[in-house]
């Protein structure tokens, strides 16, 4: 089982980014995860096999990299996070299934000892901030985190009341069952510009068969080859059908030609309340609650908005040092609206090999050139025209939070890539 985790990491990988399914087949060919999480457990009462007991120290970890801190925590603190968080849920999938049970317990296994691993990475480069606000949703919310501490009786708020037990300081999601693979971050994934003005949308009708637009979250490989979560933009259609949007914006993309050439990013949906369940291409269901953490709703520009006050930042990579390894890629891409309908937008890239396998050490950097333009905000739609007149349509979305949702400007997919408001 434990190779099958590894393996379904690297399949996923494989068929858009060989490079970096062969980086990461390559580590975990050196590294067995398993020893290395049950090292983590030494000295303390959890039970490497034991899922809740896993899962406990997940939690532990998460709460130990919001907060930066080495502290062990004593074993009646592990007992009690894992009796007041954890004890809740063991009669609910997956805890309650055993084959389920055993492949969710690998899979965090597997997630704890990556998270691990970036976290040591991050404090390496000194970018722990960056490390931990690129958690997002998808883990319990690092603010929640920061805002209680590890004691004898588990996360307690630092005014001295308990956190809320089953959803683990509120908010934030535990992984799926299996938690999704590894999904690649290519360096410098923002969208290419077109190369001709861009005409009237062919495909304008595509919008009619929409039922709505969500975004989930999935793993990814960032600066240096550490976990990262990425999140990925879907299209659901009234069919029962869905679609992976990429940069394009939708009234531009040929569906079935997309199919066609990427099978993929389609796949099968069925809803039963807040209850969404989704089925890829391999036939395999994943169950999702709406707001719960790994599924969300996203949000159009309202009615009438037309200009972003806020600049958007997104960071990726790649390479191996979260793993021990020689190579790390650093890819920053920045954009900047202005409430005059004018953009600008930056970036730059940065590449390290330390020589520790071959004796030779390197560094090369480069910064992007500036560009900028006017933009147009259409709903989902953002239109670039940059100062030669050249112009392209990308995906748009806001993000959410909360359950009700509510639209959150402060993280916005432009194309199909996640960018968040550092400031």
């Amino acid at each position: 089982m434990r190779a099958a985790t590894v393996a379904r990491h690297v399949r996923e990988l494989r068929d858009t980014n060989p490079i970096a399914a062969a980086e990461v087949a390559r580590e975990m060919a050196r590294q067995d995860y398993d020893a290395i999480f049950r090292s983590f457990l030494s000295d303390t009462p959890l039970r490497p096999d034991d899922a809740g007991d896993v899962l406990t120290a997940f939690i532990v970890l998460q709460w130990m990299v919001a907060n930066d801190t080495k502290a062990e925590p004593s074993p009646a603190a592990l007992r009690a996070v894992r009796r007041r968080m954890v004890a809740p849920m063991a009669d609910k999938p997956p805890l309650s299934q055993g084959p389920t049970r055993a492949a969710f317990a690998e899979q965090v296994k597997l997630r704890t000892v990556l998270h691990h691993a970036g976290w040591q990475a991050a404090q390496r480069l000194g970018m722990v901030p960056s490390f931990v606000a690129g958690l997002s949703k998808d883990f319990i919310p690092p603010a929640k985190l920061r805002a209680v501490v590890l004691t004898d009786d588990g996360l307690v708020a630092r005014g001295g009341r308990r956190a809320p037990a089953a959803r683990a300081a509120a908010g934030g999601a535990l992984p799926e069952a299996p938690v999704a693979a590894v999904a690649p971050v290519v360096p410098g994934t923002a969208p290419p510009a077109a190369a001709e003005p861009s005409a009237e949308p062919r495909h304008a009708a595509n919008w009619a068969g929409v039922e709505g637009v969500y975004f989930r979250s999935t793993t990814g490989v960032g600066v240096g080859g550490m976990v990262v979560i990425e999140f990925e933009p879907l299209i659901l259609f009234r069919d029962g059908g869905y679609y992976e949007i990429d940069d394009a914006a939708l009234e531009d993309v040929d569906l079935a030609a997309e199919r066609a050439a990427k099978p993929r990013r389609f796949g099968r949906w069925t809803r039963s309340g807040d209850a969404y369940v989704l089925t890829g291409t391999g036939g395999k269901p994943q169950d999702y609650k709406l707001q719960d953490g790994s599924f969300f709703k996203a949000y159009p520009a309202e009615a009438g908005e037309r200009t972003i006050t806020r600049s958007y930042r997104r960071m990726s990579g790649g390479g191996n040092t979260a793993m021990g390894g020689d190579v790390m890629i650093a890819v920053a891409n920045r954009y900047d609206f202005r409430p005059d309908g004018t953009y600008g937008r930056g970036g730059s890239t940065g590449a390290t090999n330390s020589g520790a396998t071959t004796g030779v050490s390197s560094a090369v950097s480069r910064r992007r050139p500036p560009e900028g333009g006017r933009y147009g905000l259409d709903r989902h739609t953002l239109t670039l025209t940059g100062a030669d007149g050249r112009s392209r349509r990308l995906f748009f979305a806001y993000g959410s939070e909360k359950d009700p949702p509510q639209r959150d400007r402060e993280m916005a997919f432009i194309g199909g890539s996640v960018f968040t408001n550092p400031d």
